[in-house]
């Protein structure tokens, strides 16, 4: 079945307004050339430059959907994302944020740029029939004169991680690539209202002057099931030159670690801006205390690695830790032995000779805004030392993004004195 097709009326087009990009380092690996522009809450609202459904004088009385900047954190850049859902009953049967662009942009533009965005289905609030559809993007555009909307058709698309179908509780990437589909809310040039093909196809039928893509939309509906709830997230949307990610501000988590041996904290670089996505609301700690049970090894030293989020920071959903050791000359299998939250962790082998675990809680953990998570651990010498120098601790906070555990680029460093 179709996905529900939004349309538009002049007054909006008109009351459109652009904004001026805000560059930034980084951008999607299948737009490294695009700029990035920064989308906050007080960008989506009746002033622009990103409107909401209800922000449109033409749906005044229709029930909205959820349109709003949260911290949900994405799996980029992991600072915030868009939150559109629509739930059953008599509420609202659609959900979307629009930007229009300051002119009419080709479709041949439009394709030869790969139009991209990161979608995520949460699983519980979601009818399951309805979370293959997801969060689509929206094409507003003019063909031939007739004015139609273009939607992108996730459920019919493969992901960049090579996932098709009902995918829920992780981020997905989808490119727009010259096979993609997308559907066409009317009747245009020799295409039937409903029928979806390539972007490329209307790109060649639409030449009339005038015709192009006037803006984009972010857009969530119910495929005409009036009982069915659908809860998503999008965020990175790459079209026409730009990037927009949404952020919930640039208040990022912290890191800290905290020893037996420690008169004070001796934390290094504790403090680092998250790289990508996300949590559900409240702060989690990691089950256990410090140390392990029975018999311990001589010397052994007891810490903890505490990760917390500000009150406007993201939220981080099941999160973990990555612990890497290090000590110049490097460190083997065996040379140490670690526990986390009271249990035995197996270490690996990792770059430069170091070692590394991953402590992945029992119970689901999410880390919310004014929150904090915590990972008690011991080290302890293993096999007879061979390394010099002092051994070193590299905690990071993972989190789910798309995939579980995923590096958010929170770290905290400090000496272990050993």
């Amino acid at each position: 079945m179709p996905r529900m097709i939004a349309t538009l009326t002049a007054t909006a087009v008109a009351a459109a307004v652009a904004a001026a990009p805000l560059l930034c380092p980084a951008a999607p690996a299948a737009a490294t050339a695009y700029a990035i522009q920064q989308v906050t809450a007080a960008d989506l609202g009746p002033s622009g430059p990103w409107v909401r459904l209800q922000d449109n004088p033409a749906n005044a009385g229709r029930p909205a959907g959820v349109q709003q900047v949260v911290p949900f954190a994405d799996g980029q850049r992991f600072n915030g994302s868009l939150h559109l859902a629509v739930s059953g009953g008599r509420e609202a049967q659609q959900a979307q944020a629009a930007h229009y662009f300051n002119r009419t942009v080709p479709l041949s533009g439009i394709a030869d740029l790969v139009p991209s965005y990161d979608s995520y289905v949460r699983g519980w609030t979601s009818t399951p029939s309805a979370a293959a559809f997801g969060a689509n993007l929206q094409l507003p555009s003019f063909c031939n004169g007739a004015f139609t909307t273009f939607s992108f058709q996730p459920q019919l698309a493969t992901d960049a991680q090579g996932r098709s179908g009902s995918v829920v509780d992780t981020w997905r990437h989808f490119v727009a690539g010259p096979s993609s589909l997308w559907a066409t809310s009317r009747a245009v040039s020799s295409f039937a209202a409903g029928s979806s093909h390539p972007l490329s196809a209307y790109a060649a039928a639409c030449k009339a002057a005038g015709d192009g893509a006037i803006g984009v939309i972010a857009n969530v509906g119910r495929l005409g099931d009036a009982a069915a709830s659908l809860d998503t997230y999008v965020d990175n949307i790459a079209v026409n030159g730009t990037v927009y990610e949404f952020t919930s501000g640039r208040a990022t988590a912290q890191g800290r670690i905290v020893t037996s041996a420690d008169a004070g904290p001796r934390t290094r670089g504790a403090t680092a801006k998250a790289a990508g996505p996300a949590q559900r609301a409240g702060a989690g700690t990691a089950p256990g205390g410090p140390g392990g049970t029975g018999d311990r090894p001589a010397g052994t030293l007891d810490g903890s690695v505490t990760f917390s989020s500000p009150r406007n920071g993201p939220l981080y959903t099941s999160v973990g830790t990555r612990l890497v050791f290090s000590r110049p000359g490097g460190l083997a299998p065996g040379d140490l032995v670690v526990t986390a939250n009271g249990k035995p962790v197996t270490l690996a082998a990792g770059p430069g000779r170091t070692l590394i675990a991953v402590v992945n809680p029992s119970a689901t953990v999410d880390l919310g805004p004014g929150g904090a998570y915590r990972t008690a651990f011991t080290v302890a010498q293993g096999s007879p030392r061979r390394g010099a120098g002092t051994l070193s601790l590299t905690a990071e906070l993972l989190a789910q993004g798309f995939q579980p555990l995923q590096s958010t680029g929170v770290q905290a460093r400090a000496l272990l004195r050993r």
